[in-house]
């Protein structure tokens, strides 16, 4: 087992020879992909394969993957509190239940039965989990199904964790900033909700490094995207929080990378 980047972030346990370089799409070899339903779902009276009904970020993520990529060798399958394990085309209601602990055991020798006939049916050379923690329960002994020369990640942490590593995973890399971030060279100069801050790059170091001294706020709250600030890993939200006297909550992490790279600083991703 060899843990990648962050502990809490990526799992991937290598029993081949191979390690994952190119992406799906660059693939002769069957993907296959497990994730939990979700709570958001359209509300269409009509059945709806489940890719379609489930309306999650995990679920938007993956249906822009294959917009982008429909012939990618890709096999997904949504683990539901209501259904098991089933394949993204399976045609589902509008429904409400929560997985629980419990439901998550109920369904598990369901649910190994159902892995192991997809597992034995095609020659998949990777397969991300992408679970939360009660569904995982479903899957616990998933690993006594595993052959050598099959590949297993397992996405762990918070949701925004978990969706940077199925990016990575889909795409074979990290996402490339947006074009009109590229072309825009940086400013000195930012607006947030109507508050500009002209600051040189060694100014908002200051602020940051005084904010750090006195333990203002929660720096390391970050889910994929850091500034780093001698060395230390702190929050874009965080910081651009300092510079307008925003609260965190009122904007996104984009427009907190935006603005710091208008005034200059680099954002790295893990």
């Amino acid at each position: 087992m060899r843990i990648s980047g962050d502990r809490f972030s990526t799992i991937v346990f290598r029993t081949g020879a191979i390690a994952h370089k190119d992406k799906i799409v660059n693939s002769e070899s069957p993907y296959l992909i497990i994730i939990a339903c979700s709570r958001r779902k359209l509300s269409d009276t009509n059945l709806l394969p489940a890719i379609e009904r489930y309306d999650g970020p995990t679920f938007r993520l993956l249906r822009r993957f294959l917009r982008e990529q429909p012939s990618a060798p890709l096999d997904i399958y949504i683990l539901s509190a209501k259904f098991g394990l089933i394949p993204s085309d399976y045609p589902i209601p509008d429904y409400d239940q929560k997985m629980t602990r419990d439901r998550s055991r109920q369904l598990q020798p369901e649910v190994i039965a159902k892995l192991k006939q997809i597992l034995n049916a095609k020659p998949y050379q990777q397969l991300c989990i992408c679970l939360g923690q009660d569904y995982f329960h479903a899957l616990e002994k998933y690993g006594t199904l595993v052959k050598a020369e099959l590949i297993v990640r397992v996405a762990t942490g918070s949701l925004g964790k978990k969706l940077s590593s199925l990016h990575d995973w889909l795409y074979g890399k990290p996402p490339e900033p947006s074009t009109s971030w590229q072309a825009a060279a940086p400013q000195g100069k930012a607006s947030l909700k109507g508050i500009e801050v002209v600051l040189t790059p060694t100014q908002v170091f200051d602020v940051a490094r005084q904010a750090l001294a006195e333990g203002k706020g929660n720096p390391g709250c970050y889910q994929s995207w850091y500034v780093l600030i001698e060395e230390q890993r702190v929050s874009p939200k965080w910081l651009v929080s300092l510079l307008t006297g925003l609260p965190v909550s009122d904007f996104h992490s984009s427009a907190a990378r935006r603005m710091l790279q208008q005034l200059g600083l680099e954002t790295y991703r893990e």
